[in-house]
C-alpha cells in the first residue's frame, strides 16, 4: 500500500476510515506508517501519526509492540502534529508512563512553553498529572507549572491547566 499518497489525499480521496479498515487488514503495515512519521513532508508525518492513534484507540494491543519506537519519535520529532498524536498514545498505555524520564522532562518543557502549540501542551500536562501517583514529589513543580499556565492567553491551555489544578486541591 502507498501510505504515502493516501495520507496526503486523506478527506480528498481517501476517509480516516478506509485507512484504519486497511490498516486493520494488514497490522504489519504500522511499521510502515511509523516510518513516514519521522519523514519530511511534516504534513504527511502528523496523519501518519493521527492515523496511528486512531488504530490505536481500536487496537492498542496491535500498538504495544511499537510503543518504544514511537517514544523515541516523540522525544526526537520537531513536528508538532506528531507530538501531539504520539503524546495521546503513550497517555492511553500507562505502562509507558514511569519508562523515561527525559519524556517527562520534555513534558514540562512543553507544558510551560508559550511557544508550543495548544494540544501538544494540553497533552503534555496529562502525561504529567498520570505520573503524579508514581513521582509524588513532582507535585509541587507541577502544581507550579499549572499555575503559570491558567494566566495563558490560549482558552484550551488555561481550561486544561485549571482542571488539572482542581484535581491536584482535591487529592490533598
Amino acid at each position: 500500500m502507498d501510505w504515502k499518497y493516501q495520507l496526503n489525499r486523506l478527506f480528498e480521496e481517501f476517509s480516516k476510515e478506509e485507512l484504519l479498515n486497511a490498516l486493520a487488514a494488514n497490522p504489519e503495515e504500522v511499521s510502515r506508517l511509523i516510518q513516514i512519521i519521522e519523514s519530511p513532508p511534516e504534513k504527511t508525518a502528523w496523519r501518519a501519526a493521527w492515523i496511528i492513534d486512531h488504530f490505536n484507540q481500536q487496537y492498542p494491543e496491535l500498538i504495544s509492540p511499537y510503543l518504544p519506537e514511537l517514544l523515541r519519535i516523540l522525544k526526537e520529532t520537531a513536528y508538532n502534529g506528531a507530538r501531539r498524536s504520539l503524546l495521546k498514545i503513550m497517555i492511553s498505555h500507562p505502562n509507558m508512563h514511569s519508562e523515561d524520564g527525559e519524556l517527562l522532562d520534555r513534558c514540562f518543557h512543553w507544558t510551560c512553553s508559550p511557544s508550543v502549540p495548544i494540544a501538544v501542551r494540553a497533552h503534555a500536562m496529562q502525561y504529567i498529572h498520570e505520573l503524579l501517583p508514581v513521582y509524588p514529589e513532582l507535585k509541587n513543580e507541577f502544581q507550579i507549572c499549572l499555575e503559570s499556565a491558567v494566566h495563558d492567553e490560549s482558552k484550551g491551555v488555561k481550561g486544561k491547566a485549571g482542571k488539572l489544578l482542581e484535581k491536584l486541591n482535591k487529592r490533598e
